[in-house]
């Protein structure tokens, strides 16, 4: 800072060059310059800048040095002008010094303002008249400490309400002298509500007689283990009995021998009573075990005669399923094969009664085909594994759509789907859910009426959708797929799902009415429920509710 001093040109600053200060000033700056400890000075009236090596440091980095050297105060520090000037002022006109610890004062360092806390004194600087021509200031940061003292009242804060929201009362014990000190709480535990000065003994005394061994064994072993834990019961001036659990930490003089605990006290009354409400409901219940055990024992018995069964069925089941891929349409597809051959090469030789009857019997097999597929399809919905898998409804639904691509484009139909998410699905049994559906959207179309499908879903919870057999605690996904076909009377949204039931004749609609019973059953694989609501000549609706996993 001397060498910044000396080679500055002050020609162009209010005091001149150097050869003309006064010898106050000289003086002045050559006591600072040589000081270790952080000094600053502000001299005559525009209140120059000097500061000394000491002091640079709390300038930090990219701040204020060293521009502010010979700069007027009010320039230099115009961001705290109007907290240092006063002080200033005091001291110029008075004469007078100020001192002020941890103050806080911003200064811009580092590239900003930054919140900096001082220790420091202002002090006048005479002239050759005697009169205050500057002021000498002697300052310490001290940032770091009172940061430290911040942290530490508000952990201190922290603990007070910890311990406070825990209801656990605290002490502290001289165990030399006998001398005690408690909180509020810790007497309340005691049983006293208002605030009372007990010595030691008189706290004691509260012991139940039968527990004070317990205690007296918990404080010796402490005095070697240096960690104090017991529980007892406590018995209040109203003669009721508590209990008590208290813990505590040892700290030992330079000698090694125990000088003063502290810990803290805890009621455990309503857990004590609790342990033995359990405790009896235990024993209550490893007698209901042993009585049960003997009933459990032969519904064992029962339960593998069940399983035996339940396995014959599923083979059974499972054997019905390969007859009806296999054995079943094998024929079916000869009597398929050997109509069109008839039909292909002797049409031509059969009256027309017998082309009639052709034609009647290759319909009756597409009909036993197409029953026999929905069998199949309604069987392995019920033994399929059922294996969840993420599944991007939108994809499925696109999948869909493209299956039914050509009719919607013969029938004008227009198919919507709105915003879709990812859901925990069985696959390929909630693909066909919704090629039932929308196939059916497409086929009970209305003559001349281009169908149109919506395809809509959105997460609800089960307490806002207001619909039967949904829990109110779980999330579910509401797909809600309408059209604008034939419909429906109301009275039968609930018959519509049973296995055969058909509601419109076979000649203008064919289908063997399993679709919506297959629909029905992949609901119920996915634990969700699903309503069916038309309106004949206005269109059908049906809601499904799938729960999210």
């Amino acid at each position: 800072m001397g060498d910044l001093i000396q080679n500055k040109d002050w020609s162009a600053t209010p005091l001149g060059p150097p050869d003309t200060w006064p010898q106050s000033l000289r003086t002045t700056l050559s006591i600072i310059l040589k000081s270790r400890f952080p000094q600053f000075l502000w001299w005559g009236p525009q209140l120059i800048c000097f500061y000394n090596d000491a002091y640079r440091p709390s300038l930090g980095i990219d701040g204020k040095h060293p521009g502010i050297l010979g700069e007027p105060a009010e320039t230099a520090w115009s961001e705290i002008w109007h907290i240092i000037k006063p002080l200033i002022h005091r001291v110029m006109s008075e004469g007078a010094s100020t001192w002020s610890e941890d103050q806080l004062i911003p200064i811009f360092r580092n590239g900003k303002m930054e919140d900096a806390y001082w220790t420091f004194s202002y002090s006048p600087v005479n002239d050759e008249s005697g009169k205050p021509a500057g002021v000498l200031v002697t300052c310490n940061e001290t940032t770091s400490k009172v940061c430290d003292r911040l942290r530490l009242e508000k952990s201190e804060e922290k603990l007070k309400l910890v311990i406070e929201a825990s209801e656990l009362g605290t002490w502290e014990l001289n165990i030399k002298t006998g001398a005690v000190q408690y909180s509020d709480r810790y007497l309340q535990i005691l049983g006293y509500p208002d605030r009372v000065e007990l010595t030691h003994q008189q706290i004691v005394r509260h012991l139940h007689p039968e527990d004070l061994p317990v205690r007296e064994a918990a404080f010796r072993k402490s005095f070697e283990t240096g960690v104090l834990h017991y529980e007892s019961r406590v018995i209040w001036n109203d003669q009721s009995i508590h209990w008590i659990e208290g813990r505590g930490k040892v700290f030992f003089d330079e000698q090694g021998k125990p000088d003063w605990m502290a810990g803290t006290l805890r009621d455990i009354t309503e857990e004590k009573r609790y342990r033995q409400e359990q405790k009896t409901f235990t024993e209550q219940l490893e007698l209901l075990v042993q009585e049960r055990t003997h009933l459990l024992q032969e519904s064992n018995e029962k339960l593998e005669k069940s399983i035996l069964d339940l396995q014959k069925m599923n083979a059974e089941l499972q054997s019905f399923a390969y007859v009806s891929s296999h054995d079943l349409q094998e024929p079916l597809r000869k009597i398929q094969a050997f109509a069109g051959r008839i039909k292909e090469k002797e049409e031509q030789n059969l009256s027309e009664l017998g082309r009639d009857y052709l034609q009647r019997m290759q319909d009756a097999a597409r009909r036993m085909q197409t029953l026999i597929e929905d069998l199949l399809m309604y069987s392995r919905t019920n033994t399929t594994e059922r294996i969840f898998k993420k599944v991007k409804v939108a994809t499925l639904l696109e999948e869909v759509k493209n299956d039914f691509r050509e009719t919607l484009q013969e029938k004008q139909g227009v198919m919507e789907i709105g915003e879709m998410g990812e859901l925990e699905l069985i696959p390929f049994q909630f693909r066909q859910l919704l090629h039932n559906l929308i196939g059916n959207a497409v086929k009970f179309s209305k003559p001349e009426v281009p169908p149109f499908i919506s395809v809509t879903g959105r997460f609800v919870t089960g307490s806002d959708a207001h619909i039967a057999g949904l829990s109110s605690r779980k999330n579910y996904f509401h797909f809600c797929i309408s059209d604008n076909g034939i419909g429906f009377s109301p009275q039968y949204k609930e018959r519509i799902f049973e296995v055969f039931q058909r509601l419109h004749g076979r000649s203008e609609y064919p289908g063997t009415g399993i679709g919506l019973a297959i629909v029905k059953k992949i609901v119920d694989n996915h634990n969700g429920i699903i309503e069916a609501s038309g309106e004949e000549g206005v269109g059908a609706q049906f809601d499904i509710y799938i729960p999210v996993r």
